[in-house]
């Protein structure tokens, strides 16, 4: 039985990279390469970790909303100020022993923008988490769309069908799971949800997906308008990684 490589070493591997420092023997690089050639499960895991990597490196930098650092400014002076009247207070028995003072003044002074990295590094760590989870349970197939009972639809009232089953199913996109990977070769926009299905008696994939869609209006001469349209494809071939899509149609509003 081939034992596959773990997601932390495959992620430490795409960390170090080829060009980094010799943290790990060249053995162990040269088996893990020669593994992933060998192991298609192993090579999968790779390719989403990579894909990850990719998509998370091209999200820009999002800013701490104005409204957010006023009220952090409110708080904080509100707060010096309550331990400023507490220092007011008529002598007591404990008089001339230390008092906390103002409210951070023993600390270092921060700069918002570093409040603002720290804010976000934390929530890259946690995305980062959420991500590997995904992954791990992707790579062990716990995150494929489940197949027991699938729902009997017809291609003839698949839009009907389709949309009905959305609205009675709390369905997932289950993403990076083989099934979310191969129908993401055949189709195009936003992955919303996946659930497997029996369509015209073949087993099937219902594809739900999103996009903004570019219409041009006769009537309007060059104007085009844009419509955000919602829509369900049928795909087989999943199973032996030979994906095909088949009926689609537009979700009814």
């Amino acid at each position: 039985m081939s034992v596959h490589l773990s997601t932390d070493e495959l992620s430490d591997a795409l960390t170090e990279g080829p060009n980094a420092q010799d943290t790990t023997p060249g053995e162990s690089r040269v088996g893990i390469e020669k593994h992933l050639r060998d192991c298609s499960q192993c090579a999968q895991t790779w390719r989403a970790l990579v894909e990850v990597r990719t998509r998370l490196a091209a999200e820009p930098t999002p800013s701490m909303p104005a409204d957010v650092a006023h009220r952090l400014d409110a708080a904080l002076a509100a707060e010096t100020r309550q331990r400023a009247r507490v220092g007011r207070r008529p002598p007591s028995p404990y008089q001339g022993k230390p008092t906390l003072g103002p409210f951070g003044a023993d600390l270092p002074r921060r700069s918002r923008p570093t409040l603002v990295l720290s804010g976000l590094a934390a929530g890259a760590v946690a995305a980062m988490v959420g991500v590997a989870a995904s992954l791990l349970s992707a790579s062990s197939r716990l995150n494929e769309p489940p197949a027991v009972a699938p729902a009997l639809v017809s291609s003839s009232q698949l839009g009907t069908q389709a949309e009905a089953l959305r609205r009675a199913a709390d369905l997932s996109a289950h993403r990076f799971s083989p099934s979310w990977r191969c129908a993401r070769q055949v189709t195009t926009g936003k992955i919303t949800a996946l659930t497997a299905a029996v369509v015209d008696g073949r087993p099937a994939l219902l594809v739900y997906t999103e996009a903004d869609e570019t219409q041009s209006s006769v009537k309007q001469g060059p104007d085009t308008t844009s419509t955000h349209t919602q829509r369900v494809t049928v795909v087989t071939g999943c199973g032996d990684n030979r994906p095909v899509a088949g009926a689609a149609t537009v979700l009814p509003r």
